[in-house]
Formats: structure tokens, C-alpha cells, sequence
């Protein structure tokens, strides 16, 4: 007893190791744990994330590349498809991929890494920085040209943009020029719009800031000191390895994208990155590596807009009480934004307070980017919720099989899916790639990869008439018919089309604001004596007389018919397009002014933009 306490005395410094040994092994066993309940759960995630996008493949809607990253790793990090589907060269996590508007917060970083630096300001009016722009826009600050609220006509919205300008290499002067000769669309701040002409005004801006090219600059100021080697300025002349070619489907087969030239899209669009880099990105922007606390405050603060300076900023998976833009909700805060070029769709959204990144990069025009985005987070917040399935007998999922019509020269195609018990639905629309349906009871089927249902309705005997199809809002009736009536219609050539002369003095009557499905409205108006039409995110196009109430668009199957009540008053449109003929109901004139030149498809007014 003596002995071990004169030992212990002796030797005091090795009671200490001895201790330390004791207690690092009492912690080892939790820390262990802890790290194998986390490594669980990440396999855990990726398993049901694979699950989730599992729909989207085997319908063949995405190509391409998905990340999903929780404090700044990823815990899903997936390629699906091909990058080349000429040579059937797969998509790997290094593809490049053209990103669109995810070059809007790279331009808006730069504006602000030159303001920090002091060589221009963001209230700074955009005639100090590119002095050839017209006069209108003398009250226009770079603050309004990054919020979005400049009031300038978006060229990408122009008709002839895609068959023509976006083809050819255009100086950014070019670009602006083209609506340079247009009128404000309001006074500078007092609305948002979305404007890629914004951007490349931004562009010129760093340019004549920097004394470099945009290119140059945004190299030399953000992508070396972040290490960001696999993004830059597209350039279809330089040989870059791993390069994603760009699809889209028409005619029920994959063809290539409509060429487009990078410097067509410019400081709006033109950049390329894979999904390590914008994660690298998004990780740079949460700390101070890149940019100040006051300038990462001014790129997340949208003022009311819904828009900060190259994001959008939102929040998910919440109760919102109001749906305007910028309203106060609860849920998960988000920033995000999204980019859409022909060939290519991105989403790069990040959850700030939940340190969740989320990024999706397709190479076709096809892939659902946003909803595989919001899905992906909402199954990492616990939010989502799959459809369930129910099992069917076989009696009563072989009825339904057989040729829907939706539409003048429109039909649905109904057929089994391969798959054995449990199996249900699959549904081809003309011209359309087939969804796969899961039965939710013995006359409904709701789609795995898309917002669409299917109701069939039946005689007593339970054989099918005819079904609903509920797509994007609407629903669409359509009665049960031979494949031989089917084949007769589309046989047959569609009407020509015949301008005629019209009293042009009554085309005002028809102007106005008509709601063709939830989000998406078309606003007439006329100039001169010319009446055009322009879905929301959509081009402006001019309709051609066809009749006093009848038009249609050259170089495109679309005609609209409007139409009135007893006493003459316009309460309406149908739009005939794609084989559908779709009523749009006029809307109140005390919703507000008839809007004019809006942004191109894919930019939309909540979280997510476009090039």
C-alpha cells in the first residue's frame, strides 16, 4: 500500500499520460459513434436522393450533373446521361457545362470587389461608365442595373433573338444598342424587371472600371484567388476538354441546341463551371475570402424585390401569407438563382442558415432543374413527401390503356408500364417524350417526375370514356377514341393561314392582360396599328389579321381567336398552339397597366432566374 503510493509520488508525470489516456478513450467511444451516425445518415440521404431522381432518368427528362453539399461537402454528388450524344460520351462530376444567368452573381461580385477597391460606386449614374448610352437612361445607377430595376428592355426578349442575334458574336455595344432606341419601360427604381440587358451594361461597367476585359478581370479578381480553374468565358473557338454539348427534344427525338454565341449572352450568360467550382463558389461567398461583410450584406439584401445583386432571395418550405415578391415568410431562407441557355439548364441555390447547397447542371432543355433542386433540399429538410402508391389489380390497370383526345390535332396515349405487379401508367402526349403514373387510387394517377395528374372517367362497368389531364394549373378534358381516328387528324395537313385586311382602328378594343394558367398571362397591345402578343417570360411577336377576332404568328403554329360577349365586349382569348386550343379569360383592367417587353422564357419572378 506504502509501495504504490511512494510509486505514484515517484513518478508523478505518469499518472497524467495515463489519465489522459483514460479520458480520450471515455470520448473516443461517443465521437465514434457520433461520426458513424453521421456517416449513416449521409448514406442514408444519398440513397434516397438517388431514389428520388431515380423517375427523371428513367423517363429520360435529365442529363447531367447534380451536387448536394452540406456544410461545404457534398453528401450527394451524382452524373446521369451523356455529355455527347453523338459519340455517347457519359456526363462525369468534371463536365463543364454553360451556366446562363449563374454568371449574373459572378458580374455582381465584381462590380462590388470594384467599389470595395473604390474605383466606382453603385449609385454611380451608368452614363459616367458607358457615355453612348441615350440620354432616357440618364437616371439609371448601377445599383438599379444589378437590382434589376432600370426599367430597360431585356434584348434576349426581342423576336429575332435566338434564330438571329444569339447566333452571331455581337460586341457589347451591339447588344445594348439593339434596345437602345426603346423607351423606359418605367422610371429607374420604381419596379423590378428582369433585364439581361441589365447585365451587360454591368459588363462594360468592369470593363471601363478595371481597364481590363470583363474576361481578364473576372479572372484576375475572383477565379485564380479562388481557385475556380475549371470556370471561365465561354469561347466555342477554344478547344476545352470535358465540354457538354447542349439538346433539346422536337418532333419526339433529341436534336441539337439552337447555336449561341457566348458573347451573345456576355456578362449576363457566358460562363461555364462545373459543380465542384460553384460549390468552391458558393462556399467563398458565405465567409470573407472574396468579398466584405458590407458587400456580401448588399448581395443578399433585396429591398422588398425578391432580387439582391446577382440572386434572387426567397425562402422554402415555409407558410407564406402574401405571394408578392419580397414578402415576408417563414421557412428556410434561400438564395438562388437559375441560368437557362439553349442546351442547357442550371439551379445553384443556397440555404445560408442551414449551410445546404444544392446544385443541378443539365445539358438539355428537358430537365426539370428546379423541381430536382427543391426536391433535393426538401428531402434533406424532411419536407418531402413522395407520392404513394397503391397496387392495382391487373383487371382493372388493363382497362385504361388507349388514345385520349386533348385537343384539335392533340391526343394523350395511354399503355401499361413494364414492371410486373405494382406497376402503373405511363402517358405520351404528341410530340412528347412518355411520364411514367403511379396510381393513387382505381381511377387516378399522378406523374413521378412532373406536376401532372390523370382521372379517368367511366362508365358503371368501369370501361373509360374519356379522362382529365391536370397540367401546369389547367385541366384538360378529352374523350376516349380510335388510334385510327388519331392517325386520320394528324394525317391530315393543318390550315393554311391568310392575312387579310382589317379595321385597324378596333384593335384597341382587344388590348389588355388575358390569364392563360396560373403565372402566365399574355398582354396585347398595339402600336401603330400593329397588334402583338407576349406571354409572361416570353418574346413579343406580331399577329397577323386572319380575321376581325382571328390572328396567328408567321413561323409558328400559334394563332389566337378572341372572343366577346352579346354586347361586343372582349371577355377573352383562345390560343391554338401544339394542338391544344387554350382559353385565356381577360383580366380586370384594376389589376394594373398592360406590362410591355418582359424577360425571356426561364426568368421567372420568384427565386429562380435565366440568361
Amino acid at each position: 500500500m506504502s509501495h504504490a503510493k511512494a510509486s505514484v509520488t515517484a513518478n508523478p508525470r505518469r499518472a497524467r499520460p495515463i489519465l489522459a489516456i483514460l479520458l480520450a478513450a471515455l470520448f473516443a467511444v461517443p465521437l465514434a459513434a457520433a461520426s458513424v451516425t453521421a456517416a449513416r445518415a449521409e448514406a442514408d440521404y444519398a440513397g434516397r436522393a438517388q431514389a428520388l431522381v431515380a423517375p427523371y432518368i428513367e423517363a429520360g427528362l435529365f442529363s447531367g450533373v447534380i451536387l448536394v453539399a452540406r456544410d461545404g461537402r457534398p453528401v450527394f454528388r451524382r452524373a446521369y446521361g451523356l455529355a455527347d450524344r453523338e459519340w455517347e460520351v457519359p456526363n462525369t462530376p468534371q463536365t463543364h457545362f454553360r451556366i446562363g444567368s449563374l454568371t449574373k452573381a459572378f458580374t455582381a461580385a465584381a462590380v462590388l470587389k470594384l467599389a470595395e477597391a473604390g474605383r466606382l460606386g453603385l449609385d454611380d449614374p451608368v452614363r459616367r461608365w458607358v457615355p453612348s448610352v441615350p440620354e432616357a437612361w440618364a437616371g439609371v445607377s448601377l445599383r438599379h442595373l444589378l437590382q434589376h430595376r432600370s426599367g430597360i428592355i431585356n434584348f434576349t426578349a426581342l423576336p429575332n433573338y435566338y434564330d438571329q442575334i444569339a447566333r452571331v458574336d455581337h460586341t457589347p455595344a451591339q447588344i445594348v444598342a439593339l434596345t437602345g432606341g426603346d423607351p423606359l419601360l418605367f422610371p429607374p427604381g420604381e419596379r423590378f424587371e428582369y433585364s439581361n440587358t441589365n447585365y451587360v451594361l454591368l459588363g462594360m461597367v468592369i470593363e471601363a472600371a478595371s481597364g481590363l476585359s470583363y474576361e481578364a478581370y473576372l479572372r484576375e479578381a475572383i477565379l485564380a484567388p479562388l481557385g475556380l480553374k475549371e470556370t471561365g468565358y465561354d469561347d466555342l473557338t477554344v478547344i476545352l476538354p470535358r465540354r457538354a454539348a447542349g439538346y433539346r427534344r422536337g418532333r419526339a427525338q433529341w436534336r441539337n441546341a439552337v447555336p449561341m454565341a457566348a458573347s451573345s449572352a456576355y456578362a449576363a450568360g457566358a460562363l461555364y463551371s462545373t459543380v465542384d467550382d460553384l460549390l468552391a463558389w458558393d462556399e467563398a461567398l458565405a465567409g470573407p475570402r472574396l468579398l466584405s461583410d458590407a458587400s456580401r450584406a448588399a448581395m443578399f439584401d433585396d429591398r422588398g424585390t425578391g432580387y439582391g445583386l446577382g440572386w434572387f432571395v426567397s425562402r422554402a418550405f415555409g407558410k407564406q401569407a402574401d405571394t408578392k415578391p419580397g414578402a415576408k415568410t417563414s421557412g428556410h431562407r434561400v438564395y438562388g438563382h437559375a441560368g437557362s441557355i439553349p442546351g442547357f439548364l442550371s439551379i445553384n441555390d443556397v440555404y445560408p442558415d442551414d449551410h445546404l447547397t444544392v446544385i443541378v447542371l443539365s445539358n438539355t432543355e428537358t430537365a426539370p432543374a428546379q423541381k430536382i433542386a427543391r426536391d433535393l433540399a426538401a428531402l434533406h429538410f424532411g419536407h418531402y413527401a413522395a407520392p404513394e402508391a397503391i397496387v392495382l389489380e391487373d383487371v382493372i390497370l388493363d382497362r385504361y390503356p388507349g388514345t385520349y383526345r386533348l385537343g384539335p390535332r392533340a391526343f394523350l396515349t395511354v399503355a401499361r408500364e413494364s414492371g410486373g405487379k405494382g406497376s402503373g401508367l405511363t402517358a405520351r402526349a404528341t410530340g412528347e417524350p412518355a411520364f411514367p403514373f403511379v396510381p393513387e387510387s382505381d381511377r387516378t394517377f399522378v406523374s413521378k417526375v412532373a406536376d401532372m395528374r390523370l382521372t379517368f372517367e367511366t362508365e358503371p362497368d368501369g370501361t373509360p370514356t374519356g379522362l382529365i389531364l391536370h397540367r401546369d394549373g389547367r385541366d384538360r378534358t378529352g374523350p376516349r377514341v380510335t388510334e385510327d381516328e388519331a392517325k386520320a387528324v394528324l394525317a391530315a395537313p393543318p390550315r393554311q393561314h391568310r392575312e387579310i385586311a382589317i379595321d385597324r382602328t378596333r384593335l384597341p378594343a382587344l388590348t389588355g392582360r388575358y390569364a392563360l394558367r396560373p403565372g402566365v398571362e399574355i398582354a396585347v397591345t398595339v402600336e401603330d396599328g400593329r397588334i402583338f402578343a407576349q406571354a409572361t417570360r416570353q418574346p413579343r411577336n406580331e399577329l397577323v389579321p386572319e380575321g376581325e377576332r382571328d390572328f396567328f404568328l408567321r413561323g409558328s403554329d400559334a394563332q389566337i381567336t378572341f372572343t366577346a360577349d352579346e354586347a361586343g365586349r372582349v371577355t377573352g382569348l383562345i390560343l391554338h398552339q401544339g394542338g391544344y386550343d387554350t382559353e385565356a379569360p381577360r383580366r380586370p383592367e384594376a389589376d394594373g397597366p398592360t406590362p410591355g417587353l418582359g424577360p425571356r422564357a426561364g426568368s421567372p419572378a420568384s427565386v429562380k432566374g435565366s440568361n
